[in-house]
């Protein structure tokens, strides 16, 4: 509580000629969206890496794990849709969160690394300069339930590197906070815009924009990508190009960035927004109801067209969010880092 008032405060006194009693409608969707959005989500993230150091270090074995381990991707999901700051800076968010994997980089990686005993493990600096293709979620997936990877002894050079990726998860996760909160931090940079000590938006307007256009961004990358890349063709199905399919946890996944994306939208949005928060509660309901934790179902032509049918009600929230969030706001979806992708 103490960090959300400090970076409340100077934001007062950086517009002291408004009334106490005005409203500034952008002014206070800034303040919601940074102050109960971005900075929870970041604690999360860094609280659940950091559990995973921990857990690893202790009992790199699978089994003791993957419950830890799915703890800091549930984490990933609240946070992994604010490509901005600290999440992009280093490359993180691609050493987080290295997917689509579009050309098997990861398991060729990880079996050179396993081959060679390539001793960068040992040296955390170093590793945290090593390929994305063995840092991050989805090389640990690998080696946690892959059985090219996943039959491991305590102490093994496997063992090591899964502490490695555990551990540079962790150290990103707390930079990222560190970096989110601080007293001058991206946070503040948000609040204050062009008055932030490091302005990156010259406008409350500019900083309100890039929160909407990473809203907008997710939720066109879970309809393109987590649905669409293993939905494929009705021709050729293609399951095993679902997002951490592995873990299971594709349709988890989903179901959490819409979570994540309609508490922004709630944080941003003006007023009420009643077509889109109708939306949100359809599709949410429809992933629940999937019982297809790998998207497997895909292919089968009853089980591809749920999942593709959960795909057009995002489109459909889109619609819903510029009328009641946008518009009203002033502002519109712009260009974000992953588009293209």
């Amino acid at each position: 509580m103490r960090r959300l008032a400090a970076l409340c405060f100077p934001l007062m006194l950086a517009v002291p000629f408004a009334s106490p009693m005005a409203a500034d409608p952008l002014n206070d969707a800034l303040q919601r969206a940074v102050n109960t959005h971005t900075v929870p989500a970041v604690e999360r993230f860094a609280g659940a890496s950091l559990a995973l150091s921990y857990t690893v270090a202790d009992n790199c074995l699978p089994e003791a794990v993957k419950p830890a381990y799915n703890a800091a991707f549930d984490a990933w999901m609240g946070l992994q849709h604010l490509h901005m700051g600290p999440v992009e800076a280093n490359g993180r968010i691609l050493a987080i969160a290295f997917w689509p994997d579009k050309k098997g980089l990861i398991p060729r990686t990880l079996s050179g690394y396993i081959a060679d005993e390539d001793p960068v493990i040992d040296d955390p600096e170093a590793f945290a300069q090593a390929s994305i293709a063995v840092r991050g979620l989805f090389a640990l997936e690998y080696m946690l339930y892959d059985d090219q990877f996943d039959g491991y002894e305590d102490g093994s050079y496997s063992c090591h590197l899964v502490q490695a990726i555990a551990h540079d998860l962790g150290r990103m996760g707390q930079a990222i906070e560190a970096e989110w909160t601080a007293d001058d931090g991206f946070a503040l940079t948000l609040l204050l815009a062009g008055e932030a000590p490091h302005p990156l938006y010259l406008s409350r307007m500019e900083s309100v924009q890039a929160l909407y256009t990473m809203l907008t961004s997710a939720l066109e990358v879970t309809r393109d990508q987590r649905i669409g890349r293993p939905i494929g063709t009705f021709e050729k199905p293609r399951p095993a190009r679902a997002e951490a399919y592995r873990s299971e946890r594709s349709q988890r996944n989903v179901e959490l960035i819409l979570m994540a994306t309609r508490d922004l939208a709630r944080k941003l949005a003006p007023g009420e927004m009643p077509l889109s928060e109708a939306a949100f509660e359809k599709t949410i309901a429809l992933v629940e109801e999937l019982d297809d934790p790998a998207f497997a179902g895909v292919a089968d032509p009853m089980g591809r067209l749920k999942v593709e049918i959960i795909g057009q009600n995002i489109t459909t929230i889109l619609g819903h969010l510029a009328n009641e969030v946008g518009a009203p706001l002033g502002v519109s979806a712009g260009f974000n880092a992953s588009d293209g992708d």
